[in-house]
């Protein structure tokens, strides 16, 4: 069984501790391992994950280009590293960036309006949109856990107007469509053309918003093959949230779906063959 995280977060190694240090206060969270290359690749041995898709978020333009250099850099030296860049909604030549993302190798971009200060439904973002095309993955942090739900900027509605506007583009909706706002993940989000990550949505002493019954329920409305194994690492422990999906209470194909053939699709994931998985060891 192939097994690719969707949802992981890693940075350069100068500013590894002081960046996840400033989210664990923001979020009044702690992490579970550290987040750089070496961190993200011990981790991944032991949860036995054949690939890492890391998410890069610039707050703001000026750092667009340098962490594009690096996450790109990053993958080429480690190939279960799969990479997705920075953008940003004011960044003045999104086309010329993307098109160089593209030679870089990187697979889409993350976006994360709480830090970007967006809605992604507004006029805007739609040079953006159309600069990724139907070739590049735009994932989508959606929902908040810090602020009030009326505050929170990427919410179902707004993202199922993005998918009736933008059919071809390839869209994912981290934490099960949008975290904290379930119920408008079922009135406007299921059965449409979007991906749901997993990432940060399994309950914890704690921190229990969603039941597991509710989870599958969700995942099982939307439908399997939209449904992506993310763990927001290292906010979350690999390896318990791979146990997470395997305990599921859904059939084994469906499992081997979430934990990695959809994402092998959706990110092309290819190996030097050329064949659709990763390289491992």
């Amino acid at each position: 069984m192939m097994i690719i995280d969707t949802h992981v977060h890693i940075f350069p190694e100068k500013i590894a501790a002081s960046a996840v240090s400033a989210l664990e206060r923001q979020y009044e969270i702690e992490s579970c391992g550290s987040a750089t290359v070496q961190g993200i690749i011990s981790s991944m041995k032991k949860a036995k994950v054949d690939g890492s898709v890391l998410l890069s978020i610039a707050t703001r333009p000026g750092q667009v280009e340098s962490i594009n250099n690096w996450i790109s850099d990053t993958s080429k030296t480690n190939p279960n590293l799969i990479p997705l860049g920075a953008m940003h909604p004011d960044h003045p030549d999104p086309e010329t960036e993307i098109i160089r993302m593209r030679k870089l190798g990187i697979k889409g971009i993350k976006l994360h309006s709480e830090f970007q200060h967006f809605y992604p439904d507004e006029e805007r973002m739609f040079r953006l949109y159309e600069a990724l095309s139907s070739d590049m993955v735009v994932v989508f942090h959606a929902g908040d856990e810090i602020r009030p739900l009326t505050k929170i900027h990427t919410r179902p509605k707004g993202l199922a107007s993005v998918v009736d506007s933008f059919p071809e583009l390839k869209i994912v909706a981290a934490h099960l469509g949008c975290h904290r706002c379930w119920n408008e993940v079922e009135q406007y989000l299921i059965g449409k053309k979007i991906f749901f990550d997993t990432a940060y949505v399994f309950p914890v002493p704690g921190y229990e918003h969603l039941t597991t019954r509710r989870i599958t329920d969700i995942i099982e409305a939307h439908g399997f093959d939209k449904i992506l194994f993310g763990t927001d690492y290292p906010f979350r422990d690999q390896s318990k949230e791979v146990d997470n999906i395997l305990n599921l209470d859904i059939d084994e194909v469906h499992k081997k779906m979430i934990l990695g053939s959809n994402a092998v699709k959706l990110f092309n994931i290819k190996n030097d063959t050329g064949s659709s998985e990763v390289i491992t060891d």
